[in-house]
């Protein structure tokens, strides 16, 4: 590790803390940092050390359009394609700062595997990778190519520009089915392939839980999933009775199944989540469970974890209790039916499930209307859902529509999980929160200044609070331009994450929330049960159980904050794969558009059918200047300028599958006026 590294994020050292940290002598380490300072990278205060403030450290990303971000603690900076040397994504380098910021020093190289294609070339094969990278790969091998092979690489040595490796797996070949999907997921390092050991665990696996189960035979219930789920991690029941709402919640018992430090459980951490891609599911547990042991599939007895809520008539939890139960499902419904029977559509199957819909539907609007008024936010984000045919080919695409039945699902599974949470806060118990800190205001305030230019009236704020702000995303309800801009609030969030410590989840305006109902897919509900079950049914370790859970609590929050970040960025890259195929045979035409987001590199615009792509700065006629406060792109002689939100036409004029990315050129700027905007009626149906 290179001595400078230290100094990332503003740390200030002494000699003697520096001494510490890298137990060199005196003699060599004040020799390394004599050279720091003739350099101008250090300045040495009194007795302190700290990077010059023309140099910031940071890990480097660099998107398929070449540019590049150095991530920042607050503000990323901007790297042109010319200035980043032979860097690579993710390396930790030394960039100095200035009108143009420029890579002087790559500090730590983080890429180990790459995944490359084989090409003939004449008489040799090169090794193409599927992501920008400025070094030459040479590739240990004594096997024979045919040229179309994928290969996993693993990258040992960096000489100057080129980089050795050796082959680490061989992936298939190209033309394979699936291989496009399939590279993504090597590249990205997710891990694919269970372990022998887990996958053995599995097919002999026995629930080892000893405490008893409550049968739960007095309760109609149902699932309510997607129509292609197959991991069904949770049932629900209502009744009404005494003027009161009566809500179970039950939840797949995996910890009865998957044991701390068993090879299910390594592989299951190493994972943290299932991903979920475009024509695949990868899940954290192997199908055996995750699909059949676990699944709460209609007419099987399965163990779970239930919350049994009672509320009055205003959805306040009076009672609640968490308890084992042994469960079988009724009924598995999907949301394309509950949805059209809601909509008064169609019927459901007996009387009782279309009675006890009707009551879900009716609480459900109310915790969500409880849930409003306290300040949670209610932002909306363009999914995708594709058609595909038996080889993966993208037939169509559709934006993914929330309807009643997913708002109903999503209202009991996030009451659930504040209950679980504020039991166990509570008792002062170890605890795994899904915590969400408030956004900095400047960035917040920003987005509403764009909000403003649009016509739409904002009341001058002195502190902006969850409430507040909803109330001006009510205000955008309807609006042309509405998915754009939750899209730019979304972007001055922080990010959500795990952690031991309990701080709130400022978009749920929730004191209390942990994730507890989705123990197949996500590892901190798997964690969550093992704390329910040690703490509250099987207590006779209580004491070593808590020393235990408090003391790696906060290392495998750490980890699961990470990885979700990891599977969030992979299905993105997934979704831009599949949207840049489908656009391949789309070059050329002209598209209605709006101008989703705007950096030094150019204009991203967002098509009518929610598909981005980019009009690079250097494709315009005129020279443009780039506003970073307001992101505007002004024209210096034609004086045009291109905002957030601005309708216009564009032209498809390139599309790269290898870099996932569309290109296209600013056609005409629309005539229409987004304005004169007047609020729409709510739809019918819409809570």
């Amino acid at each position: 590790m290179k001595l400078i590294t230290l100094f990332k994020d503003g740390a200030t050292h002494t000699f003697e803390s520096l001494q510490e940290i890298t137990h060199l002598d005196a003699i060599t380490l004040s020799g390394k940092l004599d050279e720091l300072l003739n350099q101008k990278r250090v300045t040495k205060k009194d007795t302190l050390y700290t990077l010059k403030s023309s140099y910031a450290i940071g890990l480097l990303d660099i998107k398929n359009q070449g540019f590049g971000f150095l991530l920042q603690p607050e503000d990323d900076l901007y790297i042109y394609e010319e200035d980043m040397g032979f860097a690579l994504d993710g390396d930790l380098v030394l960039v100095h700062v200035g009108a143009r910021n420029k890579v002087v020093d790559v500090l730590e190289h983080n890429t180990t595997e790459l995944v490359v294609h084989v090409k003939k070339m004449n008489t040799q094969y090169v090794f193409l990778p599927i992501k920008p990278l400025r070094l030459t790969i040479q590739v240990e091998s004594k096997q024979p190519f045919l040229g179309g092979e994928v290969l996993l690489i693993g990258l040992e040595k960096y000489e100057g520009k080129t980089v050795f490796g050796t082959i680490k797996k061989t992936l298939g070949f190209e033309t394979d089915p699936g291989m496009d999907i399939l590279e993504l997921v090597y590249q990205a390092n997710w891990p694919y392939e269970f372990s022998k050991e887990a996958l053995n665990e599995a097919e002999t696996i026995e629930s080892v839980d000893i405490a008893q189960r409550r049968e739960v035979k007095d309760e109609l219930i149902v699932t309510i999933d997607g129509t292609d789920a197959k991991d069904l991690d949770d049932a629900v029941a209502l009744k009404k009775v005494d003027n009161h709402y009566v809500l179970s919640v039950h939840i797949a018992d995996v910890s009865a199944y998957v044991q701390p430090n068993s090879f299910l459980d390594k592989d299951a951490l190493d994972r943290t989540t299932s991903v979920y891609l475009a024509d695949r599911v990868i899940p954290m547990l192997p199908r055996k469970l995750s699909n059949d042991l676990c699944s709460l599939n209609a007419g099987t007895r399965k163990k779970c974890l239930s919350v049994t809520m009672t509320l009055d008539l205003d959805a306040n939890v009076i009672d609640h209790k968490i308890e084992q139960t042994w469960i079988s499902v009724d009924k598995r419904l999907n949301y394309d039916e509950v949805n059209l029977f809601l909509d008064g559509e169609t019927s459901l199957y007996t009387p009782q499930i279309e009675l006890m819909i009707i009551q879900m539907a009716e609480l459900s609007s109310i915790l969500e209307e409880k849930r409003r008024e306290r300040g949670a936010l209610e932002f909306k984000s363009l999914e995708f859902k594709y058609e595909t045919d038996d080889l993966g080919n993208i037939i169509d695409i559709h934006p993914y529509v929330t309807g009643r039945g997913q708002k109903l699902i999503e209202s009991f599974m996030v009451l659930a999980n504040e209950t679980v949470s504020m039991h166990l806060s509570s008792m002062e118990l170890p605890c795994i929160y899904r915590v969400h800190d408030k956004p900095t205001e400047e960035k917040l305030i920003n987005v509403m200044n764009m909000v403003k230019e649009m016509g739409i009236k904002i009341p001058k704020l002195h502190h902006i609070t969850p409430r507040t702000l909803q109330n001006i995303i009510d205000k955008l309800e309807g609006h042309p331009l509405e998915i754009v801009f939750h899209t730019m609030f979304l972007r001055a969030m922080q990010k959500a994450e795990y952690s031991g410590k309990n701080i709130g989840h400022y978009g749920l305006a929730s004191k209390f929330y942990s994730h507890f109902t989705s123990p197949i897919r996500r590892y901190p509900d798997l964690l969550l049960h093992r704390l329910i079950r040690a703490f509250l049914i099987e207590t006779d370790q209580f004491e070593a159980n808590y020393k235990y859970y408090e003391s790696v609590i906060e290392t495998i929050a750490e980890k699961c904050s990470v990885m979700e970040r990891k599977a969030d960025e992979l299905e993105r890259e997934t979704d831009k794969l599949k949207t840049t195929q489908f656009m391949a045979n789309k070059k050329n035409q002209v598209f209605d558009a709006i101008i989703s987001n705007i950096t030094k590199a150019g204009i991203f615009v967002r098509l009518e059918n929610g598909i981005e792509g980019l009009a690079p700065i250097r494709l315009m006629k005129d020279y443009y200047y780039f506003d970073d406060i307001r992101l505007t792109l002004k024209g210096k002689n034609n004086k045009q300028e291109f905002a957030i939100g601005k309708p216009i036409r564009v032209k498809l004029i390139d599309c790269d599958i290898v870099l996932r990315q569309l290109t296209f050129t600013v056609f005409e700027e629309k005539k229409n006026d987004t304005k004169e905007f007047h609020r729409h009626p709510k739809q019918k149906g819409k809570a």
